[in-house]
């Protein structure tokens, strides 16, 4: 798809599970970087077998962070977007940019983010697909999209995972993305037509 239409971007909203203590439900996460947290090889020593970690780390775009960098520090956005939802929790809504690792499993026993956090101290949330949108961006001949994923936190991946958040995480991301391109979309389509 990315060949035949060649997009400027291409853009992926969600949610994902966040790390408690660094977001909280419907904190917004600009993936960067993500990578597949089960990259790497199972290795046998002796009878002990381990998991040799190899991942490889996509940025999102500097054209992308700087932008998300104002829309971040504005928190007018972030209270008109929570004043959204009926139903909104107690804390402040956030845009978060940080490590979010991708992998193919969902996530509830509290444990697994734990060994996550080992293929990066900084990580701020685990889900399942930006790491491929990011991926698929990275290896398109050119002109490149420049990928973009923002997820909003649903959950923390423990046994205490519930569906509750769901919707609201839902909402907070598309609307990060819809306020996003409102915002930006004519300086960054001017600028990638130059590029």
């Amino acid at each position: 798809m990315i060949t035949h239409f060649r997009p400027r971007f291409i853009v992926m909203a969600g949610i994902c599970a966040g790390v408690e203590g660094k977001v909280n439900y419907g904190d917004v996460i600009l993936a960067d970087p993500t990578w597949d947290y089960q990259s790497g090889k199972r290795v046998k020593d002796k009878e002990v077998t381990s998991f040799s970690i190899a991942p490889k780390q996509i940025s999102a775009p500097n054209i992308v962070t700087s932008r998300v960098e104002l829309l971040r520090r504005d928190a007018s956005v972030w209270s008109d977007i929570k004043r959204g939802w009926q139903s909104a929790p107690q804390h402040d809504l956030r845009l978060v940019v940080g490590p979010l690792a991708s992998g193919s499993a969902v996530l509830a026993d509290g444990q697994a983010v734990q060994d996550i956090k080992l293929q990066h101290r900084n990580l701020v949330g685990i889900e399942m697909e930006a790491y491929g949108l990011y991926d698929a961006a990275a290896y398109a001949p050119n002109p490149q999209p420049n990928a973009i994923a923002f997820k909003s936190v649903c959950d923390f991946a423990d046994p205490d995972k519930k569906d509750s958040w769901q919707a609201y995480a839902s909402y907070t991301s598309a609307q990060t993305v819809r306020v996003f391109f409102e915002r930006y979309m004519h300086g960054l389509t001017a600028r990638s037509q130059h590029s």
